[in-house]
């Protein structure tokens, strides 16, 4: 099973204009947009991505299975296999093992699908464990309700927005890694490891706030798709590549109004 990773940008125009915002001490918003618009192609890969997609399909049919009573078993027939007793834990780790099986199956395990799976992991462990706690005790039931309480058109917007959050930190994090430990030090944009971790934090929250974008897109995909025509791979391959590129949009416009 092939492996297949994007490529670092290499040195061209638009690579150079991320150095400079860098190096120059430009805010996370100017950085973010030029790294954006640098990572074009790897962006476009993206929203084609089978990852991708099966990671939103695969959340979306883990929502809608606790609205069943048999929970597991809705869950089986989508490749999620729960323990019996299932913890918010086991749910992500099942999760998780579906997309590996899912990608290994299809041979189409990439960069981007690794972002989308960890991206997804991470927001149902927050989401889901959080609203299990506040639910008299992390018994099965409970986990069962907070996965219900996401199946709703405004709990899935808040599980897209955090996921497609994540997702943008992670991308955008790929390809502006490398770049920004080459300015820690004296005399560097960052005096030391703890002014670049507070940059990365500062990427973390405008990502969230970019992804805010989507969130009311993403209830109506959600409602609509559910009660019109199923939620099928290919709707979900096209609700994360319109995902995209409004993410993309608001990350230059964001970047335009900061350095205007």
């Amino acid at each position: 099973m092939g492996h297949n990773r994007l490529q670092y940008p290499p040195d061209t125009v638009k690579f150079v204009r991320v150095v400079e915002a860098v190096a120059d001490g430009a805010d996370v918003a100017a950085v973010a947009s030029a790294a954006i618009d640098a990572a074009e192609k790897g962006l476009e890969l993206a929203k084609s991505d089978p990852g991708l997609a099966h990671a939103v399909w695969l959340m979306a049919h883990l929502t809608l299975a606790a609205r069943e009573s048999d929970f597991a078993g809705a869950l089986a027939a989508k490749g999620i296999e729960l323990p019996s007793g299932a913890t918010a834990l086991d749910i992500v780790a099942a999760f998780s093992e579906a997309m590996d099986k899912h990608l290994g199956v299809q041979r189409s395990r990439t960069d981007i699908g690794e972002m989308a799976q960890l991206a997804a992991a991470e927001s149902i462990s927050l989401l889901v464990g959080e609203q299990a706690k506040g639910l008299f005790g992390p018994s099965p039931e409970s986990v069962q309700d907070a996965v219900r309480s996401f199946s709703t058109k405004g709990g899935f917007a808040d599980l897209a927005h955090s996921f497609f959050a994540r997702f943008t930190e992670r991308f955008l994090g790929y390809h502006l890694s490398r770049e920004l430990s080459q300015h820690v030090g004296e005399n560097q944009r960052f005096r030391d490891p703890a002014q670049h971790t507070e940059f990365l934090d500062r990427l973390g929250a405008h990502s969230r706030q970019v992804a805010l974008i989507v969130k009311q897109f993403s209830a109506g995909w959600y409602s609509k798709s559910r009660f019109e025509t199923g939620i099928s791979e290919r709707s979900a391959r096209g609700f994360a590549a319109y995902s995209l590129t409004k993410i993309q949009q608001e990350l230059k416009r964001r970047g335009r109004r900061d350095v205007g």
